[in-house]
């Protein structure tokens, strides 16, 4: 094993015989260029513009999408619904026409006329913290090390397979994903602009609203960060005078950081990337005072990924299994280990040994824990949880690295140094406490669901996305008495540059078969009935199971119609958006259906949720988008669902553990309802 001495011996030697090295990638990242992304025709983040020779996102019918609104509205806030429909006609008959052509203009001058808008609305102006609010997070199958070099050895190896699928990027070279087209006798290309973004990209906070930087890469990704005890290191991974490093010599610069002891007078800077953006934007203002904090911050900027290498594992107050027999990593589960890819445990444990404003976060455990966190406004899942499985295969599939490797004469890693004023000091102890109350009130579970899979939902003749999300609206009125606002991201990539769009799950079917499925139920009647909740008493009529499965039938018929009408671009919130951001640019009245109450609750996402596949039983999750809310990522597998529920421990009435158990229930009494209709 190399030991630290050895690390003094390579900075020596490397500064005679390679001096120009960090020298050569510095002077490039001082070169970097940054834009605002922009998504007019002519500044696309595809190299050859493939996305123009895809379908342009239509723009809905005005009258189909407030006949949608109106159906939120009855459900969602239904003592609101006379209001809203005067308020409807009245917008049909007025300023609506006029917002509507000019999103039909709009779409006939850009890429796609939905995602500049969407960007900003969903991420660039919300001002929240990114950990647990924005930042999903991912934990993986764990590693086994026998050793600090084996973990050396798997992340030099991880890097250098990220460096091939970066030029594999660089070169245009990606296989366009595809699906089936819509009558299903062919395929459909898909836009692939997430790939090749997400290393291109940096959040960078703002007082009013974040920028997205757009990174040049003829000046950036040639260094990575690896953070480690708190304190960060740049390491080059290419440069113009030699190239690429080599996997020994990448083995050589991680094993000098690791080896190195934790020094208890680094200050946590990277918490400061845990503040709500205004407040981060101010901070970076001050340590931007400091020639030398502007060079670390550019480097951090235009660094190809950060790896967070960390020391230490959570406690078990990060536990939250459902039973003691479930998934378990030696003395942690994995609600711990998502919490450690989420947040890190806070200020107490890792949360400063990131970075969060960075898209890729690599993050490795001293007891094998190998996961993920990424910043969202770069893209969606399905873009970097691929690249990270797909690599990750790779590796693992390698042989035994060989022993006999030349040593390195590599400069040691660039120690990141901060110089840091009162002021700075202050915002970072301002930043540890906030982050830290933010963590503590996190409540997570984790369900593994295996008494059956989605090939039982198929054989129902249901897509397994619908009949999930048929089960988290039963849970929630089971739980609540109600049904609320429900998001889950419906990928509209058929288009090109196309994000996502909003799947409404909570439909007027959806609430009958939900009533009729608590028939007399106790703990729901006295939700229903609790003062102030705003819902109707429930209805005890008995219903047989043939009239059950009937409900079941129109709500499962409603919610493949919303799924299939959001994909396909008829989705109604990025119309609503858009309709308000046409108004907003031109200058004149924000409409009344805007400012109206039944609009703020009808955009109050009590309940967030996303199908996250991946290609093995990884967790991924993220925190509840409003405070009263559920967060609910689930993972879709052959052997069964994974589940992870989030909700805050301050709101009171949610409870993640409670949520998780009752789902479980519920998906059992659902297929007892199926299978009983299958032998009628």
């Amino acid at each position: 094993m190399v030991g630290t001495n050895l690390c003094s011996c390579i900075y020596h030697r490397g500064t005679t015989i390679l001096e120009g090295w960090r020298d050569s990638v510095l002077g490039a990242s001082r070169r970097l260029l940054v834009t605002i992304g922009s998504l007019s025709r002519d500044a696309s983040p595809c190299p050859d513009k493939k996305e123009e020779t895809l379908p342009i996102l239509p723009v809905p019918s005005l009258e189909v999408t407030m006949q949608k609104y109106l159906a939120q509205v009855e459900v969602i806030a239904p003592n609101h619904l006379e209001k809203t429909r005067n308020m409807v006609r009245a917008f049909l008959s007025g300023p609506g026409p006029k917002l509507q052509q000019r999103l039909v203009e709009r779409k006939q001058k850009m890429t796609n006329w939905a995602t500049d808008w969407w960007l900003k609305d969903m991420y660039l102006s919300v001002p929240l913290a990114l950990p647990i609010n924005s930042n999903p997070g991912l934990a993986a199958r764990p590693k086994r090390f026998s050793n600090q070099k084996d973990a050396a050895v798997f992340l030099s190896r991880f890097i250098t397979e990220l460096l091939n699928y970066q030029e594999l990027l660089d070169a245009n070279g990606l296989e366009p994903d595809k699906v089936k087209s819509k009558d299903g006798k062919g395929m459909e290309l898909l836009c692939m602009a997430q790939h090749y973004q997400m290393f291109r990209i940096y959040r960078r906070p703002g007082i009013n609203s974040d920028e997205q930087i757009i990174l040049d890469r003829a000046t950036s990704g040639n260094n990575i960060i690896i953070a480690h005890h708190n304190q960060f290191y740049s390491v080059p991974v290419r440069a113009p005078d030699r190239g690429r490093i080599t996997e020994a010599e990448l083995v050589q610069q991680i094993l000098c950081i690791i080896e190195t002891k934790a020094d208890p007078r680094t200050p946590p800077v990277g918490i400061l990337t845990t503040a709500k953006r205004p407040t981060w934007a101010k901070a970076r203002e001050e340590l931007f005072k400091h020639e030398r904090n502007r060079h670390n911050l550019e480097l951090l900027e235009c660094c190809l990924c950060v790896v967070c290498i960390d020391d230490d594992i959570l406690p078990a107050t990060f536990n939250n299994a459902l039973k003691k027999e479930d998934r378990w990593i030696g003395d942690r589960d994995y609600a711990n280990v998502l919490h450690h890819a989420l947040h890190g445990g806070g200020s107490r444990h890792l949360g400063a040994n990131r970075w969060f404003d960075k898209t890729v976060h690599l993050i490795l455990g001293k007891d094998g824990m190998w996961g993920l966190n990424y910043e969202h406004s770069a893209g969606e899942a399905t873009a970097i949880f691929k690249a990270f499985e797909e690599l990750t295969e790779k590796v693992d599939a390698m042989p035994p690295p060989d022993e006999n490797t030349v040593p390195s004469h590599l400069p040691a890693p660039e120690k990141l140094e901060w110089h840091l004023s009162e002021q700075s000091l202050n915002h970072i102890r301002d930043a540890m406490t906030t982050f830290d109350s933010l963590v503590e009130d996190l409540d997570l579970c984790i369900l593994w669901f295996e008494d059956y899979s989605k090939d039982f939902v198929k054989s129902c003749r249901i897509s397994p996305d619908v009949y999930i999300q048929l089960a988290l609206q039963l849970t929630y009125f089971k739980l609540h008495g109600k049904l609320v606002t429900t998001y889950e991201s419906a990928g509209i990539r058929r288009f090109a540059l196309g994000r996502v769009d909003c799947i409404r799950a909570a439909s007027p079917e959806a609430l009958a078969w939900a009533t009729a499925m608590c028939q007399g139920d106790p703990e729901t009647q006295e939700q229903s009935n609790t003062p102030d909740k705003g819902t109707k008493r429930v209805q005890f009529t008995i219903y047989s199971q043939e009239r059950l499965k009937e409900l079941f039938d129109l709500a499962v018929q409603r919610q493949t119609k919303e799924m299939n009408d959001n994909i396909n671009g008829q989705g109604i919130d990025n119309h609503l958006m858009g309709l308000h951001y046409a108004a907003k640019e031109a200058g004149e009245p924000i409409p009344g259906i805007f400012t109206d109450e039944a609009y703020a609750i009808v955009n109050h996402f009590t309940l967030s949720t996303s199908q996250v596949t991946t290609k093995n039983d990884a967790i991924v999750g993220y925190g509840p988008v409003v405070p009263d809310g559920y967060g609910c990522a689930y993972n879709i597998r052959n052997n069964g669902f994974i589940f992870s529920v989030s909700a805050f421990h301050s709101d009171g009435d949610t409870n993640a553990m409670r949520f998780a158990q009752t789902l479980e229930q519920n998906l059992r009494d659902i297929a007892t309802m199926l299978k009983h209709a299958l032998h009628q």
